[in-house]
């Protein structure tokens, strides 16, 4: 019997060409794990979080369930006959978290995924690549009216990026 090709689930670029999203660098991921919108300076992972909170809190509250039923079926009843009572509460508190955040990171790439049309209009809107966070000012568009990422070769219509990408909207005789 032929083999049957997975079909690879993912964001694609105007050309129906499949491309990754642009990575989030440590800073980041850094602003990104305290969860706190308000505080994160940079726009396109506040504009991010604002879509993805409700996965990402999601994902870290079963965590965090996870770790705390783990902490008190399994590393309790071992541990239980030297704790003293403030080391029990600082297990149950610490476990917890650890967890929550364990699974956050694990599942982060996977909810930006499944938010990656709207993460892709967040980056053209400001005339980035979606796919790595090149800018896309200056370039001029090919026949098909797509403007095409120098550094990944991810092809965008002209029309969808931002004014922040200067004169990119022009496309070539």
């Amino acid at each position: 019997m032929p083999r049957r090709e997975a079909k690879r689930q993912g964001p694609t670029d105007d050309r129906g060409e499949p491309c990754g999203l642009a990575q989030l660098s440590g800073r980041q991921l850094g602003w990104r794990a305290l969860g706190l919108r308000r505080l994160t300076p940079d726009v396109h992972t506040r504009s991010e979080q604002n879509i993805t909170v409700g996965l990402e809190t999601g994902v870290a509250l079963v965590g965090g369930i996870a770790g705390a039923v783990l902490y008190q079926l399994v590393l309790y009843p071992v541990f239980s006959g030297w704790m003293t009572p403030w080391m029990f509460w600082l297990g149950f508190l610490i476990i917890p978290v650890v967890f929550s955040m364990i699974a956050w990171w694990l599942f982060l790439g996977k909810i930006r995924t499944a938010r990656s049309t709207r993460i892709i209009e967040i980056y053209l809107a400001a005339g980035r690549c979606a796919a790595c966070g090149y800018a896309l000012a200056d370039l001029v568009g090919e026949h098909d009216r797509c403007l095409v990422c120098p550094e990944c070769n991810a092809a965008w219509l002209a029309s969808r990026v931002g004014r922040n990408a200067g004169g990119a909207a022009t496309t070539a005789e």
